[in-house]
């Protein structure tokens, strides 16, 4: 295996303009890539013409794969990461969604990082995410483990641009492929929302610690670059699938959190979904009122019959 050998993964869907820029982005990295997977959960804008007579058909480095439907972005990344585990030899993957714009040195950074971590089981990298207005996005939780002492020892390498961290989301995250082989994969019954939470929670539980890289710079380009709140939702074609995101949350809480922090969402979720059906103010509210009931019924589905997302 040859030093820092690296394969980028990006999942896109129904963004061919944002692709070509993230796309750009990675083949302008200062530090050099070994490939760089593309998987397209079906697009119907054209996206495939990039690849197939477009702007990016003659690079060795690019492999594109169209699935055969929509899987969501917890199905891409599932077989994303299925396909380069199976397929190339590297030390690492660099993960990201189609509207993610690295900086020139970001991977650059990240690398960097990791060689100061050197003498940890590292599990992944985050880097330092900000919306087009330079305001805060995709901000990771601080890892609340404590050193021998019995104090949190989280900026342990604060001197280095670093933190330590116990979750974050898949806008550009470098993970060890080692840890990928002991953990496994993202959930891909997630479909969206929370499968990114569950993933790094568990990489950090079953394989090693993460980090936070303040160097590594990267542009999120989503279009609304508000926290997610079904109450604020105006896209009433989003709210649907807001039973995914509270589904995902409660399995989360489930699996990573203390009982006593599951059972405070699990009744914030019960509690949610008759408050917006009375909630005359907020928009869609009847619609938003069955996505989150809907979700806590699946929820509940789940534990009744002991089946697991998967």
């Amino acid at each position: 295996m040859s030093t820092h050998a690296v394969v980028a993964l990006i999942v896109t869907y129904n963004r061919k303009k944002l692709l070509n820029e993230c796309l750009s982005s990675l083949l302008e990295q200062s530090a050099p890539l070994k490939k760089i997977v593309i998987i397209d959960n079906n697009s119907l804008d054209g996206t495939n013409e990039l690849f197939e007579s477009g702007k990016f058909s003659n690079f060795e480095t690019v492999i594109y794969k169209r699935l055969a439907a929509n899987i969501g972005g917890a199905g891409g990344f599932h077989e994303g990461l299925k396909f380069i585990n199976e397929n190339f030899d590297c030390e690492w993957v660099w993960i990201m969604d189609d509207d993610t714009i690295p900086a020139k040195n970001a991977l650059a950074e990240l690398l960097n990082g990791s060689n100061i971590l050197k003498n940890e089981k590292v599990s992944y990298i985050a880097s330092s995410i900000f919306g087009p207005q330079n305001e805060p996005m995709n901000v990771p939780t601080i890892s609340l483990n404590k050193a021998p002492n019995g104090y949190s020892f989280w900026y342990q390498y604060l001197k280095e641009g670093m933190i330590s961290i116990r979750q974050a989301t898949f806008v550009s995250l470098l993970i060890s492929k080692r840890a990928i082989d002991a953990v496994g994969y993202p959930l891909k019954s997630y479909f969206i929302w929370g499968d990114d939470t569950e993933y790094t929670l568990r990489l950090v539980e079953n394989y090693g610690p993460a980090f936070f890289n303040g160097k590594s710079i990267v542009l999120h380009k989503r279009k609304n670059c508000k926290a997610l709140s079904i109450r604020k939702e105006e896209n009433e074609n989003r709210v649907k699938m807001y039973k995914y995101f509270y589904r995902n949350k409660l399995n989360n809480y489930s699996l990573y959190y203390p009982k006593s922090a599951f059972l405070w969402e699990y009744l914030k979720c019960l509690v949610l979904g008759f408050y917006l059906l009375f909630d005359f103010k907020t928009s869609f509210r009847i619609k938003k009122s069955c996505a989150v009931q809907k979700a806590w019924w699946s929820f509940n589905w789940l534990k009744f019959t002991h089946k697991r997302l998967q």
